[in-house]
């Protein structure tokens, strides 16, 4: 069987992977302050959310590639509304009962309106919810283009190219290396800056099936490039990892990342690590959601020994993250997916959407 024609668990592995680190970053965020470039944790806060724009980008190439057309488009936005928009409202109403923030109104429709967030994701309350914001956008654009690649894959390249102008302008341009990433943090997050990532994974998935040779040192390339992406030299505030020439070489990295584990086979792995890794992809968007909500109650029940035990607190929200993470995957998540059916939205598919 091909890529297409069965679900791809190492993309699961990476995106719960990813989902993971994002936690573990905020942990440290959260407890000791903001790491250095130069920490994996400072890498994984940056190129996660890129890995989760490329593995949304293939992934949806994959299953919409030959069975969208003009009259399924209305199916596919529903079926992404019931997928992304009820665990993000209930991520945002309950980070605003816990917030001590007072919130406007204006904010408070622009979060549960949502499109109006996609142009300006940094108005999002909810926690990393900035980049469902340029999913959302993204979505908007991509009927359109499978419609044109399905006519010519050309169509892809063109507009990878097109989109580089940005890319390139937000990277050597308006991010500037002097000023911390926090005082341009709504320049960053600019749909605009990301769009690229999106297109590189429909570009992996739109590639000929790997050569076996290359399939079977896929794992162990995986691996190295991993290791390179955490070497790589860079220091100092974590503008750096966003700006100039580093950005160029981490982006590759991040792209040849999830390319050697999209074409690897991971067979090899005890079932027990398999369906670990696989169960933590399927719950990571209820991690990347709900973990700092969980931090904030487990937060406000120590008391003042949050402070004297961080890592007590640390490693109780990790746990308490995955078990609700699961929970909320399996009774909320998927209710909201099945519900999608009495839209007349569910079809069969043999690749599951994240």
């Amino acid at each position: 069987m091909t890529k297409s024609s069965v679900r791809i668990h190492s993309l699961d592995y990476l995106r719960g992977l990813a989902a993971l680190g994002i936690m573990l970053y905020h942990m440290h965020l959260l407890n000791f302050g903001e790491t250095d470039s130069s920490s994996p944790l400072a890498v994984i806060k940056i190129y996660a959310v890129t890995i989760f724009f490329i593995l949304s980008g293939l992934t949806l190439y994959k299953v919409y590639y030959h069975s969208l057309s003009y009259e399924t488009i209305r199916i596919f936005f529903i079926k992404r509304v019931f997928r992304i928009v009820p665990l993000l409202w209930l991520a945002t109403l309950l980070t605003f009962l816990l917030s001590e923030e007072a919130y406007t109104l204006k904010k408070m429709a622009v979060n549960m309106l949502v499109l109006p967030g996609i142009l300006k994701p940094e108005t999002f309350i909810a926690n990393g919810a900035w980049s469902i914001g340029n999913e959302l956008g993204f979505y908007l654009f991509f009927p359109l283009i499978i419609l044109l690649v399905q006519r010519n894959v050309n169509y892809l390249i063109a507009l990878f190219l097109g989109s580089l102008v940005p890319f390139l302008y937000f990277t050597y341009f308006v991010l500037d290396p002097e000023v911390p990433l926090g005082l341009q943090w709504s320049r960053y997050v600019s749909p605009f800056n990301q769009f690229t990532f999106f297109l590189v994974g429909m570009g992996l998935g739109a590639l000929r099936q790997a050569p076996a040779s290359l399939v079977r040192a896929a794992p162990y390339l995986f691996l190295v490039t991993l290791a390179m992406l955490f070497a790589y030299p860079v220091s100092g505030e974590p503008i750096h990892l966003t700006s100039g020439n580093n950005r160029i070489v981490l982006s590759i990295l991040t792209t040849l990342l999830c390319y050697f584990i999209y074409i690897a086979d991971f067979s090899f792995l005890p079932s027990a690590a398999q369906w670990a890794l696989s169960t933590l992809g399927e719950i990571s968007y209820s991690v990347y959601l709900i973990h700092p909500i969980v931090y904030a109650l487990i937060r406000i029940a120590m008391g003042e020994a949050a402070v004297s035990q961080p890592y007590i607190l640390i490693a109780s929200t990790v746990v308490a993250s995955l078990v609700v993470s699961y929970f909320v995957y399996q009774y909320f998540e998927k209710y909201f997916m099945n519900l999608a059916k009495y839209f007349n939205v569910s079809k069969k598919s043999t690749v599951t959407v994240k």
